[in-house]
């Protein structure tokens, strides 16, 4: 689970070429080479995650021709770099008008218990015209930039679906937890503020559905946690209740699987499309059996009895990601554009006409259903691989302490928000059952238990990031598995332990 602030990880493309060709060297041989301010734009784009100086430096190329670049180059560094206090500040500096900063800056003070401040950044959110992501800018750059380079055909490819897929995956590290922090800020807020931001909510929802295909997702969420805010303040009126819970029931329902009814990765069109870039940055690593294992699904490690069919689903997997990257090579230009252009704005929508536009990418959707297809095939083959590799050890650890985890929520919820003192009270108390274990199923030890009588964390932020157990053996990557507050089961590396043991005097 995302948590504030962060980082964006540095993923590597998957092809040799392109890899030289966004190396700091390149591109700013490349940009030595042109005075084009979007040429060089596009160059900024394109530069590895964690690298901000490198974007920063190409960035001011452009904007010393281009003034208008200024905010989007301040932009680039938030959504692909790292969202914290200093980008979000220099975003509202050099675009005050631009929603997202301000919406960004009220997520960062409300985990840094700065409440007030927070409420009155949300408000300036609201009051903003638009949450602007620059897409038309960005993708007139990125095509130029890609000419300069020299990138055709599978590696054009690699180079668009990489640098869209991770632009596009800013929505899960910036939107979600601005709306999280929003629903809880209203939480402990009076009445006339919790109806505030239930409007807040609204207005941000309505900023992200005009601007791309890929926002409309986490607009839909922001109009959900809206609708639950207003669903609470109608207690006395059972019917107006009940009419916003079916309000939020019609939005949640198509993202809930049911196992056994509808296997989690048969996901809607709309989801297959919201997917797609990263799909395809992932088909070039996994359509080669020798970079396979850059795919953390294929590093698994099952039993000897279930090797067959793991290497089974590892050659289906192959075969579906080489047939999506054919089908995507005829037109990478054609299949990647429509992720970097605009939703045209509806000015009739207030005056009787339709209440929106469709998207680029929902017009691509219908023009190359064979594309789509495609794409679900080879999601389907991953999800496989994973069910296949269900046995591997630390995957059936880190199960089990998730389910010790979800008994140690279930005990909190009914004493106070307070965690056991022992995990044997859980036991006493019926929450853990029989024949669950609580040793590691990797070393036979038991685990370490850091929640003991502490309170459940009240932030989705700070339940990220705390540590209810962990294996005390760490795993070959070098890090300890454990499950957070949040119920999400993972790993932290050993300093990041270190730190929180210290912090949490254990």
């Amino acid at each position: 689970m995302i948590h504030l602030p962060t980082r964006m990880p540095d993923l590597s493309p998957a092809r040799e070429r392109v890899q030289f060709a966004v190396s700091s060297e390149n591109l700013r041989a490349a940009a030595a080479q042109t005075t084009d301010p979007s040429i060089l734009l596009g160059l900024s784009f394109m530069v590895r995650s964690g690298q901000d100086s490198m974007r920063k430096e190409l960035g001011a190329l452009a904007s010393a021709s281009n003034s208008q670049y200024t905010p989007i180059v301040s932009e680039l560094c938030l959504m692909l770099d790292r969202i914290d206090a200093e980008t979000v500040g220099e975003l509202v500096h050099r675009d005050p008008n631009n929603a997202l900063g301000h919406y960004l800056q009220g997520a960062l003070l409300h985990v840094s218990n700065r409440s007030t401040e927070a409420l009155t950044s949300f408000r300036m959110a609201a009051a903003c015209s638009e949450l602007r992501c620059y897409d038309s800018d960005l993708g007139e750059a990125l095509f130029k930039a890609i000419d300069v380079l020299g990138l055709e055909g599978l590696d054009r490819l690699c180079a668009l679906s990489w640098t869209i897929g991770r632009w596009m995956s800013f929505g899960s590290v910036g939107f979600q937890p601005t709306y999280w922090a929003m629903t809880e800020l209203a939480k402990s807020a009076d009445t006339e503020t919790r109806t505030e931001l239930a409007e807040v909510l609204l207005s941000f929802a309505g900023q992200l559905f005009v601007t791309n295909f890929g926002n409309r997702y986490f607009a839909l969420r922001a109009v959900e946690s809206a609708l639950t805010l207003k669903a609470e303040f109608a207690q006395e009126n059972p019917m107006k209740r009940q009419g916003y819970a079916a309000a939020v029931y019609g939005l949640l329902a198509p993202v809930v699987s049911v196992p056994g009814l509808k296997e989690w990765w048969n996901h809607t069109p709309q989801h297959l499309a919201r997917e797609l870039p990263a799909y395809i940055q992932r088909a070039f690593a996994a359509a080669d059996r020798q970079q396979l294992g850059a795919i953390g699904e294929a590093n698994l490690n099952p039993p000897a009895s279930d090797k067959a069919a793991f290497e089974t689903a590892k050659d289906r997997v192959v075969q579906t990601a080489t047939r999506l990257l054919e089908v995507a090579s005829s037109d990478p230009d054609g299949i990647m554009g429509p992720y970097l252009k605009s939703i045209p704005r509806n000015e009739l929508a207030g005056q009787g006409g339709p209440l929106w536009q469709w998207s680029p990418v929902e017009g691509l959707m219908n023009k190359r259903p064979e594309l789509f297809q495609a794409a679900a095939a080879f999601n389907e083959a991953m999800a496989k691989l994973w069910t296949a590799g269900e046995n591997d050890p630390s995957r059936k650890n880190i199960a089990r302490m998730m389910d010790i985890g979800w008994a140690l929520s279930a005990y909190a919820s009914k004493h106070e928000q307070t965690y056991p003192e022992n995990l044997e009270v859980l036991r006493e108390s019926t929450h853990l059952k029989a024949p669950l274990e609580t040793n590691s199923l990797r070393t036979g030890r038991p685990y370490i238990y850091l929640a003991a009588g502490e309170k459940r964390p009240t932030k989705m932020n700070d339940m990220a990031q705390f540590v209810l157990l962990y294996d005390d053996e760490p795993n070959p990557p070098g890090v300890f598995e454990c499950v957070f507050a949040s119920l999400g089961g993972g790993a932290i590396r050993r300093d990041d332990l270190s730190d929180q043991l210290r912090r949490r005097g254990k």
